[in-house]
């Protein structure tokens, strides 16, 4: 009797904590509902982003790298185009899903951590209504992605500590590969991670050095295909963080950096410190400061390096769960009150950072805030310029009008020089625009850039007669004696290429030709060593091959 009333109450205590994981796990869905519903309110306003148009040009080149980022994106890219048919909210679905998947794994980590209801609450909201997190998750950019994985690593870790399997660093393994080919700065936090765990002596005897091996060795194995191409193509990762150093970074002051960390969480910034200090001051948290510390390192060398601010917006989470805790366990009362005091703030920035405002309406509520509370960074471009709106905004704008008038005019075209004419794009942004414009929508010739990763698959010399090119200089850079004309400018004011003109060069003289090929030397320096990692080759045989099964039936 007495063994069936243990039992009993055995199973009642199981299933009571059933239904509260449940709860707390439920809690944690509908706040990531909530924030997914904000991002799809806002996602079809405006256009593309210039950063998207570049990363949805990618997805036409498959390969194990680019210039300016490892291969994810584009796959993410092609994805989205199979399934979503490229649309605009089509693409920034996918961002919008991993943007909720984040504050989940929030949940989760506060729940491991110790957290009941009010702390997942906390930590939940505080993620989801953070300007940092809703402008990440509205764009198509690798950013949302390199969160995650950040966040993903994370969660394992504390996995880990709570029940060391050697299977959980295998995954842990494989999941650092795959965030190496999101972004390179996942690394810095990885690094911090396992600073953390090993200078606790009894985590060091919990890690077999044949484990560590072996988790290390499936990192190599996802990630050296990339770094073949990165050889192959003379590491154009660091070429792009030299460019980056001379032409932005250089702008960016430690100061601005920390300062900006400081602010892009908004009233969260209460949830985080706190959260930072607790990891150092709860015992039951001793376990788990390789999280702070993870966090501490990151940040430093981040700031070091000159990182732009939201490079270390994937260290945030965590500290944010903790910070839910130690808030838990102050608050006996007022619980909603300080709620509205963290969500009613971020929900009114949330109109800064997503797109709800028509553009004009934008350019004021940024205007007041530079004027009358002396923040200039939303509204200071890479230029580092005041202008009269934030660039994210500016870069989302003119590119269909660029689009249309471009192919109004090369239809304008006798037929004889349309078949001889070519675009010439200075810009991803316009050639990216062109390219996913170009077709059905607006008939439009083939797209010649040497920006960026368009480079690596321009042809090595120009062969047409006539040329179409956009200039935004009193000079044009295509200096000929040849006739040149001007046959539109981009008119919308707001926009980031607001006066770019689109010019017509009617003959392509020997001058242009030679310029055009000492650029693409230029471009293409070192490349071409003899090593064959195309993902695109890759997937022309697998293309072959089934045509060759097909025919066979």
């Amino acid at each position: 009797m007495i063994t069936y009333e243990f039992s009993d109450i055995k199973k009642k205590l199981f299933d009571a904590r059933i239904d509260t994981r449940l709860k707390l796990l439920l809690i944690t869905t509908c706040i990531a509902i909530l924030q997914f519903l904000l991002h799809l309110g806002a996602m079809g306003f405006y256009g593309f982003h210039q950063d998207e148009l570049l990363y949805m040009a990618l997805s036409e080149h498959l390969d194990w790298g680019y210039r300016e980022t490892p291969p994810f994106i584009a796959l993410v890219g092609v994805a989205g185009k199979f399934f979503f048919g490229g649309s605009i909210i089509g693409m920034r679905i996918i961002p919008a899903l991993f943007a909720g998947a984040i504050v989940h794994l929030t949940g989760l980590i506060t729940i491991r951590l110790g957290g009941k209801q009010l702390a997942v609450i906390l930590s939940c909201t505080a993620v989801a209504f953070s300007a940092a997190f809703l402008a990440t998750g509205a764009l198509f950019i690798p950013q949302v992605f390199d969160e995650f994985f950040w966040l993903l690593c994370a969660y394992l870790m504390i996995c880990w500590v709570q029940r060391p399997d050697d299977k959980i660093l295998y995954v842990l393994g494989a999941l650092a590969g795959v965030g190496l080919l999101v972004k390179y700065t996942i690394l810095l936090y990885l690094i911090g991670l396992g600073i953390g765990i090993l200078i606790v002596p009894e985590f060091r005897q919990l890690m077999k050095g044949s484990t560590l091996c072996i988790a290390f060795g499936i990192t190599l194995i996802i990630i050296t295909p990339h770094i073949l191409w990165q050889y192959e193509h003379s590491f154009p990762a660091l070429w792009h963080y030299n460019e980056l150093k001379r032409t932005q970074l250089v702008y960016l002051t430690r100061t601005d950096f920390l300062v900006q960390q400081l602010v892009v969480n908004g009233t969260g910034i209460v949830l985080w410190l706190a959260g930072l200090w607790y990891f150092f001051r709860n015992d039951k948290l001793k376990s788990f400061r390789f999280l702070a510390v993870g966090f501490i390192f990151s940040m430093f060398s981040l700031a070091v390096l000159n990182g732009k601010p939201y490079y270390a917006f994937g260290a945030y989470p965590v500290l944010f769960a903790a910070g839910g805790i130690f808030f838990e366990q102050l608050l006996k009362r007022r619980t909603g009150l300080f709620i509205t005091f963290l969500v009613v703030p971020n929900l009114l920035l949330a109109v800064m950072v997503l797109p709800f405002l028509p553009i004009k309406t934008s350019s004021s509520v940024f205007t007041w805030t530079y004027q009358n509370l002396n923040l200039h960074f939303p509204l200071k471009w890479e230029d580092q310029k005041i202008h009269n709106v934030n660039q994210n905004y500016a870069d989302m704008i003119g590119w269909e009008e660029l689009a249309r008038k471009t192919s109004d005019f090369y239809l304008s075209l006798p037929l004889a020089q349309r078949k001889q004419t070519v675009i010439f794009a200075n810009g991803y942004g316009i050639a990216g625009a062109l390219e996913h414009y170009r077709g059905s929508e607006y008939p439009l010739p083939s797209v010649v850039s040497l920006s960026s990763s368009f480079a690596l698959w321009a042809p090595s010399r120009i062969t047409a007669k006539h040329i179409i090119y956009f200039s935004s200089d009193k000079t044009d850079r295509f200096l000929s004696p040849n006739k040149q004309e001007i046959h539109g400018v981009i008119s919308n004011r707001y926009s980031g290429i607001y006066g770019t003109r689109i010019c017509f060069l009617l003959y392509v003289g020997p001058e242009m030709k030679s310029w055009y090929e000492s650029q693409w030397t230029e471009k293409k320096a070192g490349y071409g060593r003899p090593i064959r990692t195309s993902l695109m080759g890759y997937q022309l045989k697998f293309k072959r091959k089934i045509d060759e099964l097909l025919i066979l039936f």
